[in-house]
């Protein structure tokens, strides 16, 4: 179906942010070029990084004050490692009982003074957040409750945050398990369109057999075949819509890596996706 922006801004559109590994900036730079587009989505769905501007995309932020936000944040905001000699303890124990090395606290601070709206229940427009609950093994779909609660717990990256706690049972990183929540999103809302800002994994951008040329290779291979399976998984999910009439666009621009130690390059992840979002709809237009 050849939709253009005039029909789209007269659909119900839903909207996810895939995970990727400090991928916030990029999710950022499309929530903004939709926002001038006219596209009022109807319902958020994220992971991981995805999970972040979802929620704060669904609480009624601007685009622009997520970027704002987003551009003046440093390591030191959110980088809080355990004291030393716990960390030592870990690994005399082989890490028997570790949870991670960053406690969190700085991460929820963050959540807390930014969030305008603190419960999924007084959102506007609905958001589904998903994460990995370990202790029952099995995909959490939050979709009422705390928010912040709900992106830390799909945001806590494995090894680097401890994992998250809640009633009693330990989350970890949503991406792990679902990429871009199509199905999720789908079962809340029911969008007519689905736009999936999608960032691949590193290791799928790589070429065949680059595994064997690393370090650890044994542990290259399982994260690439971790990486595939979570693709799969999400095409799965894509194809599923589409039987069933659903639209999905994907939007899978191509992005500088941004880490912990190189924010920097978060300001050029935001406007590649803004621009990258912008060009996809105009050249639909012209079609």
């Amino acid at each position: 179906m050849q939709l253009t922006l005039e029909k789209l801004r007269n659909k119900r559109v839903g909207v996810i942010f895939s995970s990727g590994f400090f991928g916030f900036f990029a999710h950022a730079g499309c929530l903004k070029a939709l926002e001038e587009l006219g596209i009022r989505p109807v319902g958020y769905a994220g992971t991981s990084s995805g999970a972040i501007v979802a929620a704060f995309a669904a609480a009624g932020m601007p685009a622009e004050a997520v970027s704002d936000m987003l551009f003046k944040l440093n390591k030191k905001d959110f980088w809080d490692p355990e004291p030393w000699y716990k960390t030592a303890w870990s690994v005399l124990k082989l890490f028997r009982g570790s949870l991670g090395y960053l406690e969190g606290k700085r991460f929820r601070d963050l959540l807390d003074t930014y969030l305008p709206v603190k419960r999924f229940e007084d959102l506007t427009t609905p958001c589904v957040i998903v994460a990995a609950n370990l202790s029952k093994k099995r995909r959490e779909v939050f979709t009422t409750g705390s928010i912040a609660d709900a992106v830390q717990a799909s945001g806590t990256i494995p090894w680097t945050f401890k994992m998250k706690k809640i009633d009693g049972d330990y989350f970890l990183d949503g991406g792990l398990i679902d990429k871009a929540p199509v199905e999720a999103l789908r079962k809340q809302v029911n969008p007519q369109v689905v736009i999936v800002h999608y960032i691949t994994s590193y290791e799928l951008t790589e070429n065949a057999n680059s595994f064997l040329l690393k370090r650890f290779s044994p542990q290259s291979a399982f994260r690439l075949a971790m990486s595939i399976e979570r693709h799969e998984h999400y095409c799965a999910q894509k194809e599923l819509a589409e039987q069933q009439g659903a639209v999905v666009i994907e939007l899978k621009p191509v992005l500088p890596m941004v880490t912990p130690d190189h924010l920097e390059r978060g300001r050029e992840a935001f406007n590649s996706s803004y621009k990258f979002t912008l060009d996809y709809f105009k050249e639909k237009e012209r079609m």
